[in-house]
């Protein structure tokens, strides 16, 4: 998984989110699920990696799967159980549309996370611009992911100064949001408007953007292995997806 192509790699994400739009039965979300888990495997990644990154992820669908369960009152009325002051009722319609929207929304996340742990984002930026994409819209986004990182680096440093200085920010509250607003973000803001300067003169000083073409220092070659290995899975792909909504189980809800 990590040696594939980035091209490849991003290929494969478009038509496994394609997939998991294109097919509307939580069977099929099922078995989608199932090959992500193996392509977490495959990549290296246990188990308990994908339960420490997506953990967040994971309680909140299991949220959203309860909430249409007792919520969506629809198809056939599977069983209900008397409370105290309300009755429980388990409808097919609300039990197969929360695992639906379950597995959409884990496959989606889980599917983009596997993409960004396996991908080095220099290697597809250049591969990017190498396959026609204009260099400059390239830098913009490997400009953008190399500052998320000295972004949360400096807010921790503005965090720490302030804190330094006896200003109560651990906790932000609504009654502090103004000030915390205040002496954390326009400081981050400042910082980061001197950093963006620096580029920008830095980026003048060497000319760029003189030339069409640029000059690479590595090179991401889409060979004609690359080419007949995603024309495999376009292929593949399209046969999965003929498959599953042929002999979905649709009917058993």
């Amino acid at each position: 998984m990590h040696r594939l192509h980035p091209l490849l790699k991003l290929e494969i994400l478009l038509c496994f989110t394609l997939l998991v739009f294109g097919l509307s039965h939580y069977l099929c979300g099922l078995i989608l699920f199932t090959a992500l888990l193996a392509g977490y495997r495959s990549a290296g990644l246990t188990l308990s990696f994908f339960w420490r990154k997506l953990r967040f992820i994971i309680i909140f669908s299991v949220l959203i799967f309860l909430v249409h369960l007792i919520f969506v009152r629809e198809g056939i009325l599977l069983c209900q159980k008397e409370l105290a002051f309300f009755r429980i009722e388990i409808w097919s319609l609300g039990l197969a549309h929360g695992l639906l929207l379950v597995f959409r929304f884990l496959n989606i996340i889980g599917s983009s996370y596997l993409f960004v742990a396996t991908t080095d984002p220099n290697r597809l930026a250049y591969a990017l611009m190498q396959a026609g994409l204009p260099y400059r819209y390239g830098f913009t986004l490997i400009t953008a992911l190399r500052f998320i990182p000295l972004f949360f680096l400096e807010l921790e440093q503005v965090r720490y100064a302030q804190m330094a200085k006896g200003i109560d920010i651990e906790k932000i509250s609504l009654r502090n949001f103004i000030p915390a607003v205040r002496y954390l973000f326009v400081p981050l803001v400042l910082s980061a408007l001197s950093k963006v300067d620096t580029l920008t003169i830095s980026m003048e000083s060497r000319a760029f953007g003189l030339y069409r073409q640029r000059s690479y220092l590595e090179k991401q070659p889409f060979t004609r292995r690359h080419r007949l290995a995603a024309a495999a899975v376009l292929i593949l792909s399209l046969a999965l997806f003929l498959f599953l909504r042929r002999y979905s189980l649709e009917s058993l809800f």
